[in-house]
């Protein structure tokens, strides 16, 4: 689709030939959701990316879906010269990386996939398209407890720090049109029907505690994934990689490493 863009930046850059990994956020964050686990992930390069609408990404003219940025990553990644990269999303981002992949599957060397569903039941269909509305109508100020809540853990919103300081940010900066054209891509989105054309080891990460509607899409994905793998992070909740950063780059390194073995035992499902 015409319109649709992505923009991106790079937050570490690689040591001589190394891999490359690429960073894919969740509804209502921006590239820099991943700052923290970047810092883990010693001798990557590391770009992350704005999806449309976030960050300094600018708004489509009209609705779109994931497979429509997925289309337009691949274009934005080989422009800059990348291949064979290694690609990690997280919800909304996870949706965009599983497109790619069956997209484009040249283009993905492997694949991590966190808190991700390949398509949402009709009850969450329709919340998506409720609150699409609400954000248009009366911003995306009412959406950033519930986001809190389902993000991080009590722990995490009792010390009221970092990362309850980052949601709120980036929920504040967001274009509220932005953010309803996510939810409806949200809402549009299915990936099902591709899962099994996709080629790239993969690697599906649960928190612990997220939703249980997130630990069903990826027990879902594992058995649609040709030779998918699980690991999950204990304690964490949907925002995995924001909350327990460490720990998540971690899987990613030990994932996009040469001859890797995948996740420790005591981390998979």
């Amino acid at each position: 689709m015409s319109g649709v863009a992505v923009r991106g930046r790079t937050l570490r850059e690689g040591q001589g030939q190394g891999p490359t990994v690429v960073l894919l956020h969740p509804l209502g964050a921006g590239a820099d959701f991943w700052e923290r686990a970047a810092a883990s992930l010693d001798g990557l390069g590391v770009y992350s990316v704005d999806l449309p609408g976030h960050g300094g990404c600018p708004v489509p003219d009209e609705q779109y879906g994931a497979a429509d940025v997925a289309a337009a990553l691949a274009t934005h990644l080989r422009g800059l010269g990348h291949q064979g990269v290694h690609v990690v999303g997280l919800s909304l981002g996870g949706l965009v990386a599983l497109e790619l992949a069956a997209h484009d599957p040249g283009l993905v060397s492997s694949l991590v996939v966190a808190a991700t569903v390949p398509f949402y039941p009709e009850d969450w269909r329709e919340r998506w398209r409720v609150r699409a509305a609400d954000a248009a109508r009366l911003g995306v100020t009412p959406f950033v407890e519930p986001t809190l809540q389902l993000w991080l853990t009590p722990a995490a919103l009792a010390a009221d720090g970092p990362e309850v300081a980052y949601v709120k940010r980036t929920l504040a900066d967001i274009d509220p049109r932005g953010y309803a054209l996510a939810c409806l891509a949200l809402a549009e989105a299915d990936v099902a029907s591709r899962l099994g054309t996709i080629t790239a080891p993969t690697l599906l990460v649960d928190g612990g505690l997220d939703a249980p509607l997130f630990h069903d899409g990826a027990a879902r994905l594992a058995r649609s994934i040709p030779g998918a793998r699980r690991a999950v992070i204990p304690g964490a909740r949907h925002a995995s990689a924001l909350e327990f950063a460490e720990p998540f780059a971690r899987l990613v390194r030990d994932w996009v490493r040469p001859g890797n073995d995948g996740p420790d035992e005591g981390n998979r499902s």
